[in-house]
């Protein structure tokens, strides 16, 4: 199984992130992952710090209703990712001035290689088709938005 495969087998998905702003959803999303049992409870705070240092360093919220928000921390042994919908979107400084819908949050261990990166390459490709946007956006569970991301 590639790594993509493997991160969405993985992966935590909010279908109603609550937010109003890239940094609500941040914390919304670390919380996510530490009820789901895949963050430590006690590596929540260094875990949202390590996102947002990069996010402040430059932002992830890109053109086509998408963020990607990440950043890399020792707090865990592999790549760690949570999806999160928005079905209202939020505001978060889009460069299209658009409100943002999806959000792929993910804490990269420093030992993360290549597979990272064409995580996010092929995560990307995904969400900038508009129907698989959408149809991201109206599933109503875990693998409706994982079925999506398959293709």
């Amino acid at each position: 199984m590639n790594t993509y495969d493997t991160m969405l087998q993985k992966a935590v998905v909010l279908n109603s992130l609550k937010s109003e702003d890239i940094f609500g959803a941040i914390a919304e999303m670390t919380d996510a992952l530490v009820a789901a049992g895949a963050l430590p409870e006690a590596a929540r705070d260094e875990a949202k710090q390590a996102i947002v240092r990069r996010e402040m360093s430059a932002s992830t919220v890109m053109t086509d209703e998408i963020a990607l928000p990440h950043g890399r921390t020792d707090v865990v042994a592999e790549l760690t990712c949570c999806i999160g919908v928005s079905r209202d979107g939020f505001a978060a400084d889009a460069p299209d001035g658009q409100p943002t819908h999806v959000v792929i949050l993910l804490l990269v261990p420093p030992s993360a290689g290549a597979g990272y990166t064409a995580f996010l390459a092929t995560v990307c490709r995904t969400l900038m088709d508009a129907e698989k946007r959408a149809a991201i956006i109206a599933a109503t569970d875990r693998e409706g938005v994982l079925a999506v991301l398959r293709g």
